[in-house]
């Protein structure tokens, strides 16, 4: 007949340890499950609300040499923006909006035309804009000391 060996106190410690742990992470994961809350609602931000580090005075000299400068989006493409300048001071004249034009695809964008100085359709040429971008959706921008800021996340197209 088989003898059954105890199990030895260290056997013991181990599963007992081994449940505890086990029961720890079962009740973390249930307390942050409920600190997550059940909203279905994913509000992902990321970066700034503005674009900002640009040096105002060298960006004018730069768009009066070669005209507007076009800035990628570069998280998700489909937001990118021109930036124009009229005027002597870097603290005024400043125009700046996304290149993507309203209600097309996302591949239709705003493209400078050197040639009659204001900005084409890319996907119908008979659909202009002009050199401030009338027509497409206006930023607000600001300067404070010497750096332009364009409020990338507002749209409320009003200057200051």
């Amino acid at each position: 007949m088989p003898v059954a060996r105890k199990a030895s106190p260290q056997a013991r410690r181990a599963v007992v340890i081994g449940l505890f742990g086990l029961a720890t992470t079962l009740g973390l994961m249930i307390l942050m499950l409920r600190l997550a809350g059940t909203s279905t609602e994913l509000d992902v931000r990321l970066g700034d609300d503005d674009f900002r580090g640009i040096d105002a005075l060298a960006l004018a000299t730069e768009i009066s040499d070669n005209g507007p400068v076009a800035f990628p989006d570069l998280v998700g493409g489909g937001r990118p923006i021109w930036i124009t300048h009229l005027g002597d001071d870097p603290a005024t004249g400043w125009a700046s909006f996304f290149a993507r034009v309203p209600e097309k695809n996302i591949d239709c964008l705003a493209q400078w035309e050197t040639s009659s100085q204001e900005f084409v359709d890319s996907c119908d040429s008979d659909n202009r804009f002009g050199s401030q971008g009338t027509g497409l959706e206006q930023l607000t921008w600001r300067v404070l000391g010497n750096e332009l800021r364009i409020e990338i996340n507002d749209l409320s197209g009003n200057e200051q």
